[in-house]
């Protein structure tokens, strides 16, 4: 509550939802809700699952499929988005990297395509690195 939520959670759906002019309210954060449930033993809020209390709860109006499914992670779509939306931005910069005397053109050519192929041994983080890199660099006239 005092780190990840806040530093982290609260911040980025403030940010994210003022990004795009919407009002976000995070109903289970009510001060009074947060006193009665912290008030309450472990042993009844994590009998045999996580977050029985809430399922409980409410009842019938949460279908099972939501609460009785393997915990999911959220990642950013970025491999898709790279392929996609920000292909010209990506392949943009991965060309000015090979312009540079510092890098080698083929090399990068070869990254760029086993990326875009879904080479596994070139996931999304390897190349972004580079688009990162090349942009900076495009922004500050580096050559």
């Amino acid at each position: 509550m005092y780190t990840y939520l806040q530093n982290v959670l609260l911040r980025d759906t403030d940010q994210m939802s003022m990004a795009h002019a919407l009002e976000v309210r995070e109903p289970f954060l009510d001060h009074q809700l947060i006193s009665y449930v912290m008030g309450i033993r472990d042993s009844y809020k994590f009998p045999d699952r996580p977050k029985k209390l809430l399922v409980d709860a409410m009842g019938d109006l949460l279908p099972k499929a939501i609460w009785d499914r393997p915990k999911m992670g959220f990642t950013f779509p970025w491999k898709h988005w790279m392929k996609n939306e920000l292909r010209d931005f990506c392949e943009e910069r991965i060309n000015y990297l090979s312009q540079s005397p510092y890098f080698n053109a083929k090399e990068l050519t070869l990254l760029w395509n086993a990326f875009l192929n879904d080479d596994p041994r070139y996931p999304w983080s390897r190349i972004w690195h580079l688009v990162v890199l090349g942009h900076w660099m495009q922004k500050n006239a580096m050559n």
